[in-house]
């Protein structure tokens, strides 16, 4: 896993990788500590945001803009990868972003949410569902 996230931050250095958490930079951790001890641990930024995952894509898309260096201008250009498809996923749906959802691996299946969400995505993908390409209102 170490391996694995090294190799991410040295495919996206700098600002290019953002840990957006539902906890750790939130309101939730007032004084920033949870935020950043994830920042040393991770060797990468996490955004301290008001609102929680799926509702701050506008706060994630003003911070990428903020990085000039960046060059950021369309939500398209922007990947969410995550664990969870209520939040991480429909966080990049809602911006029109791309979404990368890691569906093994992460969250035990102990979690009744993450078995309901793992249900659902089960239950669409034999349907024939297919994602639809992103696309933002910002555009």
């Amino acid at each position: 896993m170490q391996e694995r996230f090294a190799q991410l931050r040295e495919a996206y250095p700098g600002k290019r990788l953002l840990i957006v958490s539902n906890t750790a930079g939130t309101l939730a951790d007032p004084t920033g500590k949870d935020a950043e001890i994830l920042e040393n641990n991770t060797k990468s930024t996490v955004l301290r945001h008001r609102t929680k995952k799926p509702g701050c894509g506008a706060e994630v898309q003003r911070f990428l803009a903020d990085q000039p260096d960046l060059n950021i201008t369309s939500p398209s250009q922007i990947a969410v990868v995550g664990d969870r498809l209520f939040t991480d996923v429909m966080l990049a749906n809602m911006m029109g972003a791309r979404a990368i959802w890691v569906r093994d691996g992460v969250v035990g299946d102990q979690n009744m949410f993450a078995r309901a969400e793992k249900s659902i995505a089960s239950f669409l993908l034999r349907r024939g569902y297919v994602p639809p390409d992103p696309r933002s209102s910002f555009e």
